[in-house]
Order: C-alpha cells, then structure tokens, then sequence
C-alpha cells in the first residue's frame, strides 16, 4: 500500500493538472509566474490589504511584499489607493480584470475539486470535510 503522503501527492498534482488545463489564466496574464498568482489571490482574499497585511499573510518580509506589490501596480495589476483617514497608510486594490480572473479561477477550481471528488458518497464526502478541516486547522 502507498504511504498517504504519495497519494495526497498524486492527487495534489491531478487537481492541479486538471484546474491548469482548464484555465485560461496564463492567456489572460503570460507574465504571472506560480508563485505572483499565489499572491493575488492572497491579495483577493484579504479585506482592504495594506503591504503590511499581506505580508503577514504570505509569511514574507515588509521589503519582499513592498517589491512584490510595486512590480504588480507596475504591471497594472493592482493600484495602491491611499487611506482618508491616515496618508501614511495605502490600500491594495486589484484591477477590475484581475479581480474577474481571481473569480473565475477560484470557480474552476471549485469545479476540479467537486468533479474529483464526485466518486465518493455524500456521507464520504461529509468525512472527508471533516477531516481536511481538521488538518487545515491544525497547519
């Protein structure tokens, strides 16, 4: 029998090849590297980001978000709109077209996980949440 750890790894990349075929991302944005699409959509999560609340979030240093978010408004990406309440402070916004394909692509995604998982039983799938819930919280 397979450790877990190589199943989880195999159906990781399935998911994945599955969600990459289907999307249409990289024709949208060529320039988005693995890693810039991780940090929209880490910027699509957050409500009102700063530089400082994104940093957090993606576990990097102030300096390396700062370049990240000045490549991004560079590339249109995204604008830093600055607070009325304290100027010091800027809000990140993302484009109109990059918050459509965060949309899209987390409703493809949704889709690819659903479809795969579509093999089990609704009683399955109900300890499956169970148990991934657990794990995340736990990570």
């Amino acid at each position: 029998m397979k450790p877990i750890s190589h199943i989880f790894s195999e159906l990781y990349d399935k998911v994945l090849l599955q969600y990459q075929q289907q999307s249409d991302s990289n024709e949208s944005f060529p320039n988005l590297s693995s890693n810039d699409e991780y940090y929209i959509d880490l910027l699509y999560t957050l409500e009102n980001p700063t530089v400082t609340s994104f940093a957090d979030k993606a576990k990097i240093s102030k300096p390396a978000a700062t370049r990240i978010i000045h490549r991004f408004v560079a590339e249109r990406y995204l604008v830093k709109r600055p607070s009325t309440v304290d100027k010091r402070t800027s809000y990140l916004e993302l484009s109109a077209e990059m918050k459509i394909n965060c949309e899209k692509n987390r409703q493809l995604f949704d889709q690819v996980f659903l479809d795969s998982i579509s093999v089990l039983t609704p009683e399955e799938q109900t300890v499956l949440h169970k148990i991934m819930f657990k794990i995340n919280e736990k990570i």
